[in-house]
């Protein structure tokens, strides 16, 4: 049944890879060519006979969850083809040969000395299903590990050292999810947008990954949400009507993409930001009402520059707003990923001008403007928000994600 399902969904005019062509690419599963690992299997970098680089994900979990991940990654995955995601080669689902024990002569001659002690016989090998994911491989690592030095390189990369490249990243992003929401056939809510989910291929450009919590959005149906009976997906990112209810809505991933826009900005984590008190609370929590109030300086990484320039400083500013509106309590309250994207475009072009413009009027930004609040703000996080990061965290899990 497992192999009947795999094979239902395999991509049309992707590759059907061998169990042979994969133990070639990674050498047989050699140690030294694992570049991850997680609850349903490893990850390997591979080469294949024509010298292409490849990422080969195993499932190696034979629940139910997992291989339900797996069918939807290569059933959604084949359906794409944008600059901003990840790119699908192919597939292998195989089933490996029973290993019968055989008897030798010593091992007859043994059993007729020992028939009366009546020693177990030695089972024999059950049938294994293998199954694996071919991608094109992502040279240059996670937007996550460029962002946190202790898990990347020690090294100043070109995401790290450079304002220009991180509003590049941030607008690829969201040009990936856009494509997802507004021109899939029919659309994807992909429920895991997450720094540690977004690559980067030899020239820096970054790629959307990891489809395997994606969900199918019917847009002729008249529920305007989606009730899902499993929250999973990675903590710091959840939307609250995701977290609190269940309910998941192409604006879910809005909020995950607020998050990473924080991430990036500040260079902190999303999920583990300790506070003064020594309190630890999501990025969300700490960063936003210090937006509202507009001191966004006291927010940014200090990593690209010391101190940005003027027009570096309006960029952020516009990038950090954008982010608030992401980060609003009520889905129906934050900007569509379409409006989100021109207003991304506006803060790149910004960031490369060579002099400082008019950037404050009205009609060049038409979403942001509204984020100018005082400090007062009824936006503050609410107390039963912050409940819910206490309430929730020793409940979801990361799934090795």
């Amino acid at each position: 049944e497992s192999t009947e399902l795999a094979q239902e969904v395999l991509p049309h005019g992707t590759q059907e890879f061998t169990l042979a062509e994969i133990v070639a690419a990674t050498n047989n599963f050699a140690p030294n060519t694992v570049i991850g690992e997680g609850g349903s299997g490893k990850v390997y970098m591979g080469r294949l006979y024509d010298g292409r680089a490849v990422a080969i994900k195993s499932l190696n979990n034979s629940q139910s969850q997992y291989l339900e991940e797996f069918c939807t990654e290569l059933d959604i995955l084949s359906r794409l083809r944008h600059k901003h995601i990840i790119s699908l080669l192919g597939s292998c689902v195989t089933v490996s040969k029973p290993k019968r024990l055989l008897a030798t002569p010593q091992k007859k001659k043994k059993r007729q000395l020992t028939w009366w002690r009546k020693e177990p016989e030695e089972p024999e090998e059950l049938e294994e299903l293998q199954r694996f994911i071919v991608y094109e491989y992502m040279e240059n690592g996670t937007l996550f590990d460029q962002m946190h030095s202790d898990h990347g390189p020690s090294t100043m990369s070109p995401v790290t050292g450079s304002w220009k490249m991180r509003i590049a990243v941030l607008l690829g992003v969201s040009r990936a999810i856009e494509h997802l929401h507004c021109h899939a056939n029919p659309p994807i809510i992909h429920r895991d947008i997450k720094s540690a989910n977004i690559l980067f291929d030899a020239n820096w450009v970054p790629r959307v990954s990891d489809f395997g919590l994606s969900v199918v959005w019917d847009i002729a149906s008249e529920e305007s949400e989606l009730k899902v009976d499993r929250v999973v997906g990675t903590f710091g990112y959840f939307a609250p009507e995701y977290a609190f209810y269940g309910l998941l809505k192409p604006a879910s991933d809005v909020y995950s993409l607020g998050v990473v826009m924080l991430e990036v900005l500040t260079g902190k984590s999303a999920y583990s930001f300790f506070m003064n008190d020594g309190t630890n609370v999501p990025l969300t929590d700490f960063a936003l009402p210090i937006i509202e109030v507009g001191n966004i300086e006291e927010l940014l990484d200090r990593r690209p520059v010391p101190e940005p320039t003027p027009w570096q400083l309006q960029a952020m500013k516009r990038v950090a707003q954008i982010a608030c509106c992401c980060g609003k309590l009520d889905a129906k309250d934050r900007p569509a990923i379409s409006d989100i994207v021109a207003n991304l475009e506006m803060a790149y072009e910004l960031i490369c001008r060579d002099e400082h413009g008019s950037v404050d009027e009205p009609c060049l930004w038409p979403f942001v403007e509204q984020v100018d609040l005082p400090s007062d703000s009824p936006h503050s996080r609410s107390s039963s928000w912050a409940g819910y990061h206490s309430e929730l965290e020793s409940e979801v899990l990361e799934e090795g994600r």
